[in-house]
């Protein structure tokens, strides 16, 4: 009498349902970005349906002691596509409020080096003003400390020399104020006289046009850098905050330093003095299959370890379940011999 064959316990059909609908749910997520809502759930739909039949196949097989090894290659093939899309989209569910916090602080460094480096090109913009602007204030100082000179105060052969020497810089005479007596004069008043009528000059002549635009796009820059401090430090406040605004916000924030970056290296035109690369806007590939893989097993390992463990529990546990519940093997079931005896 040949082996009777098994079928499939109906409760195996009841996880089976529970996994196979989150399976289902979750990659038609996972792959809207990619396909649409409406084909994504197709997609999900008749991918969902192949692995559910699939599972039955497998634990009909199993039951009946037969080989499984094709029909789980497939299954394999079909786990791949589930796969992707579950940990997409379960990965974004969880990760979301933290994606958004890493890119802000991101951009908060990328603001302060843009900040720094743009500040340091700006100061070294136009050198030469700066050293002949800084080489007057220190001569000025020098006129000053030898007019008001306690043990010898007055206008004397060293101040002269001095006052020649900052006429040379400024190309310009400056007037002689008081004379060279040192009787009843009050050389601080005259030193001070020297001092505001020498920077008068200073700010006619060396602080040129491209001096106040270097001021001007400084203060313009400091006050951007100040405004998207402020709006960074007010979304990282709460992880509400974070979740409901942090994409306004990146985006924002990519604009405001791509729009300091490219305003400085248009105005210094040097690549040696400074050089600026635009800052992507990381939060527009979120929700996509690549960024998801890419963040997490770069970035958060720990967290893409225990959700892949997750999403291959809900695609495997039935079929799991089932390699350790039935034999490899039916019994084979002893045959019964009846006998007619004859009276």
């Amino acid at each position: 009498m040949k082996p009777t064959s098994r079928k499939l316990p109906g409760w195996v059909h009841l996880p089976l349902l529970v996994f196979m609908g989150i399976s289902l749910y979750q990659t038609a997520k996972g792959f809207t970005d990619l396909l649409g809502s409406e084909l994504a759930l197709a997609f999900s739909s008749a991918l969902t349906m192949l692995m559910y039949g699939l599972t039955v196949a497998i634990g009909t097989r199993r039951i009946n002691g037969l080989s499984t090894l094709g029909i789980v290659v497939v299954y394999f093939f079909c786990f791949l596509f589930s796969f992707s899309g579950n940990f997409n989209s379960v990965y974004s569910i969880y990760q979301e409020e933290q994606l958004y916090r890493d890119e802000l602080l991101k951009h908060k460094q990328q603001l302060n080096n843009l900040v720094s480096a743009a500040n340091k090109a700006l100061d070294n913009f136009s050198p030469e003003i700066d050293l002949t602007r800084r080489r007057v204030e220190s001569l000025t100082e020098q006129l000053v400390s030898q007019i008001t000179d306690p043990t010898n105060p007055g206008y004397g052969e060293r101040t002269e020399q001095i006052m020649i020497e900052i006429e040379k810089l400024l190309d310009e005479k400056i007037t002689r104020f008081g004379g060279k007596s040192k009787a009843n004069t009050n050389w601080t008043a005259i030193a001070q006289l020297y001092k505001d009528n020498i920077f008068r000059i200073v700010k006619r002549k060396i602080t040129s046009n491209d001096y106040q635009k270097v001021e001007n796009i400084r203060q313009d820059m400091l006050q951007k850098a100040q405004q998207l401090e402020q709006l960074i430090e007010s979304t990282l406040k709460s992880a509400e905050s974070v979740k409901e605004t942090g994409y306004d916000a990146n985006l924002k924030a990519v604009n405001i330093i791509n729009a300091i970056g490219s305003q400085m290296q248009k105005f210094i035109n040097n690549s040696e003095r400074f050089h600026f690369e635009k800052v992507r806007f990381e939060s527009q590939e979120f929700k996509k299959i690549a960024f998801t893989f890419h963040s997490a097993f770069t970035q958060h390992i720990l967290v893409a370890i225990l959700l892949a463990i997750f999403c291959i529990f809900i695609d495997w546990a039935v079929i799991l379940m089932m390699g350790i519940f039935f034999s490899h093997k039916e019994h084979e079931i002893p045959e019964i011999v009846t006998s007619r005896t004859s009276l």
